[in-house]
């Protein structure tokens, strides 16, 4: 990934000197501009430098994310609200067994729930057994 040059260098020359860099550009098909970077390239002491910053601007740019890593994600969050719509569904599902089982027995629908869960419910001592992992 090459980060599009931002920065600007004012070079200062005579008429003729910008007539002979232009005329060189055209002749090789490129701008002024990529002209001067390959000539600034072409001086040993320079180069170095101009490719450590040409490193740090990589860098420094930003990263596209990999796409991997998002279809990833996309696949666990896809499997998380399966999961969620799966337990409602059971959740649901028990909810419907709870009244009928309380209409069945007489019940009132509201009260269902509670005589389920006080069926469910034993010795509070026993709550305490499984809360404290005692069994």
């Amino acid at each position: 990934m090459t980060t599009k040059p931002s920065e600007r260098i004012v070079v200062f020359v005579t008429p003729a000197q910008k007539l002979a860099i232009t005329s060189t550009a055209d002749g090789l098909g490129i701008s002024v501009s990529e002209l001067m970077r390959r000539a600034v390239l072409g001086f040993n002491a320079t180069s170095e430098q101009v490719k450590a910053a040409g490193l740090v601007d990589k860098l420094r740019a930003p990263k596209t994310p990999d796409p991997l890593n998002v279809v990833l994600r996309q696949v666990a969050e896809r499997a998380a609200a399966r999961e969620a719509r799966d337990a409602a569904q059971v959740a649901r599902e028990a909810s419907r067994r709870t009244l009928a089982a309380g209409k069945a027995e007489g019940v009132a629908p509201t009260d269902a729930a509670k005589a389920s869960n006080a069926s469910n419910a034993s010795d509070p001592s026993d709550e305490d057994a499984s809360l404290s992992g005692r069994n």
